[in-house]
């Protein structure tokens, strides 16, 4: 069994077994680890140090609401390990790869997935936000639970095609930390996180946040684009962006999406909190009537199976290396040297930090007020069915470049002297061996015959 130090050291981790590190480069200390009974579970290191006992208190109040989240569609907290020195957090472990491993993977191939398959993973992460924003009090007063922080990178895929939403309050614990110094807790990739206008501007966070970053969450996967991606040329700018709530809402990105879905999610991306009044539960009955969710499912299982060895080859050495069970897990569902792929992704996405090369619009250009930007432009769905090369091809049609039509023209050139006509024929050879030539030279060997048999013959009579 491989050995593993830090927080392991301590015994109150003692009745887990640790199999393996699933961070990521920058990330939480976070291992993939046994129960005594055997289940599979992730333990994510908060704090490995003397803990204050205020803060020891906060983070008990935190995770006890997180575990009272129990639905199919949320990623279950198991247990919070807390003493003197060390906070853990241990939820279940889902084999598979996190919805911004594989967006990041699709985008980098010009590509986005399946509406089919993409919106039956909103389904369940707005089912799962719907849950957990209807929880009542003992008394019966509504008593919501925040996410705080939707996003890509706290969904995870299981390879069966399950889809769970994980990290509730992860940015609330995050706060509660903080005060104790630099701890290595990754926020999903900090350079491309998306937050609600009240939340960039540090204003009260209500569940309307969570709608509204589930909307952002549904713009990333319907148009396969990292929304605010045209402000990123600097970090203030895109945090001013997401300040003002400067998104294009799927009106414009994807007219041809059902109508209820677009009018649902339009007003669920209002920049006013007091006018989002759009909840969760109303997008997900808008999702469901607009997507058949059991074809999603289907379709989702196969791109995983068609993209899963492409998916695991993009992972960097580094992951490789940390996510090596060593034969210890009694699964076949878990293959060496990929179990981080359950995890987000902490390097930056180029496609969501690249500065805008765009030109800038142009007030006198035609219609240019209603042309989408270049990087917020949805990209081609992929196919479901369709293999991935080793250059990664995801569909037919992502290799069909269109080429505007070309005429050829050349430029006129002056003609000097007479008109250019075709070349004369060359005259055929003159024979060598006739006239005259011919009649000397057989008058010369005729000479040499006549001599030689002359001689011939006075040799053959001998001397008279």
């Amino acid at each position: 069994m491989p050995v593993i130090e830090g927080a392991f050291r301590h015994a109150a981790l003692a009745r887990f077994t640790p199999i393996q590190s699933l961070a990521s480069e920058g990330g939480p200390e976070t291992h993939l680890a046994r129960t005594k009974g055997g289940t599979l579970v992730v333990v994510k290191v908060l704090l490995d140090r003397p803990i204050p006992a205020e803060v020891a208190s906060a983070l008990s109040k935190e995770t006890s609401q997180g575990a009272r989240l129990t639905h199919d569609a949320i990623v279950q907290t198991r247990a919070m390990v807390l003493e003197d020195e060390v906070a853990a957090l241990v939820t279940e472990f889902v084999p598979g790869v996190s919805l911004q491993r594989l967006l990041r993977f699709a985008s980098t191939r010009g590509v986005r997935l399946p509406d089919d398959a993409g919106w039956y993973v909103l389904e369940r992460t707005l089912s799962a936000l719907a849950f957990a924003h209807s929880q009542k009090d003992q008394a019966g007063a509504p008593t919501p639970i925040l996410h705080r922080s939707v996003g890509p990178g706290a969904v995870v895929l299981g390879w069966d095609g399950t889809a769970k939403l994980g990290d509730f309050g992860w940015t609330r614990l995050r706060s509660i930390i903080a005060p104790l110094g630099p701890v290595a807790i990754s926020d999903h990739a900090s350079p491309t996180v998306l937050m609600a206008p009240e939340q960039a501007s540090g204003g009260a966070v209500t569940e309307r946040a969570d709608v509204f970053c589930a909307a952002l969450l549904a713009l990333r996967v319907a148009t396969g684009r990292t929304p605010y991606a045209r402000f990123r040329d600097t970090a203030t700018g895109a945090l001013l962006a997401m300040s003002e709530g400067n998104v294009l809402p799927l009106s414009k990105t994807r007219p041809d999406l059902p109508a209820g879905v677009r009018s649902a999610f339009e007003r669920a991306v209002a920049p006013d909190p007091a006018k989002r009044t759009v909840t969760a539960q109303e997008l997900l009955d808008a999702v469901r009537a607009g997507f058949d969710l059991a074809k999603g499912k289907v379709a989702l299982v196969k791109l995983l199976e068609r993209w899963r060895e492409p998916l695991e080859s993009s992972m960097t050495p580094w992951e490789k290396r940390a996510s090596m069970h060593d034969g210890v897990v009694p699964t076949t569902d878990l293959r060496e040297g990929t179990l981080a792929l359950a995890t987000a992704d902490d390097r930056p996405s180029s496609d969501a930090i690249v500065a805008n090369e765009q030109a800038p619009d142009e007030p006198w250009a035609k219609d240019a007020k209603d042309a989408l930007p270049a990087n917020e432009t949805p990209l081609a769905p992929t196919d479901a069915g369709a293999s991935l090369s080793r250059l990664g091809a995801a569909a037919e049609s992502a290799m069909a470049i269109p080429l505007p039509a070309v005429r050829m023209t050349m430029p006129s050139v002056p003609v000097y002297g007479p008109p250019v006509g075709p070349p004369p024929e060359p005259p055929p050879p003159k024979p060598f061996f006739t006239g005259k030539v011919a009649a000397a030279t057989m008058f010369g060997v005729f000479v040499l015959l006549v001599i030689g048999a002359v001689f011939l013959l006075k040799w053959l009579s001998g001397p008279t």
